[in-house]
């Protein structure tokens, strides 16, 4: 089966169309992707433009690895829906966030980070595998900010394949990017990482 890309809801999609006229205005976007910018900054005002493609990102937490390692990532919580607009070779991230109870979505960020266009270049590879295609997987973004790392998540929601993690570049030494790794071994990658920054963090350290 192709992969599942879910839909994003009309109010992420809203979300983003209502800022797009103030976004065409920004120097910013001029700067980034000016084939976007001169595209979305059309004589009569903004053109009409779809994402390439929508998916949802998910955050975990560092303190969450340790759980991650031993059972699944259901500790992630939606954080938002990012949406990739492209021109021209150009692609820019549209954030949109989304609230704990997952009804109000409200314009966060814009960027061109190259991770944006990493992660469109692996959902795309992904969808063309045939290995990939023998199981029926769910796409998302994991993201564990602490870390600097994303990996794109391939989630079977009828649980008869074991969900894969593939980290997208720019990625930390103790990940290889593009390579799929099931939970409990991406989890186990990272866990020392995790475990010096929180140590760090600790408030009791330095006390008496």
């Amino acid at each position: 089966m192709p992969l599942i890309i879910p839909p994003a809801p009309a109010e992420s999609i809203a979300a983003l169309q209502a800022v797009l006229p103030a976004i065409a205005k920004r120097s910013a976007l001029t700067k980034i992707a000016p084939n976007l910018a001169l595209r979305l900054a059309g004589p009569s005002g903004p053109a009409p433009l779809s994402p390439a493609l929508s998916y949802r990102v998910y955050t975990l937490g560092l303190s969450d690895l340790s759980s991650a390692a031993r059972t699944d990532l259901r500790a992630a919580t939606l954080s938002s829906w990012r949406h990739t607009l492209v021109s021209d070779g150009e692609v820019v991230a549209a954030e949109i966030s989304v609230d704990r109870t997952g009804s109000h979505h409200r314009f966060s960020s814009l960027t061109s980070h190259p991770s944006a266009f990493e992660v469109q270049k692996e959902i795309l590879a992904l969808g063309r595998d045939p290995a990939i295609a023998k199981d029926s997987y769910e796409i998302s973004l994991l993201q564990i900010s602490a870390l600097g790392v994303r990996a794109v998540w391939l989630h079977d929601p009828m649980g008869k394949s074991p969900d894969l993690l593939v980290p997208v570049p720019p990625v930390r030494s103790e990940l290889v990017a593009g390579r799929r790794y099931q939970i409990a071994e991406f989890a186990g990658a990272l866990m020392r990482p995790a475990e010096r920054i929180l140590a760090d963090d600790d408030p009791r350290k330095g006390s008496g």
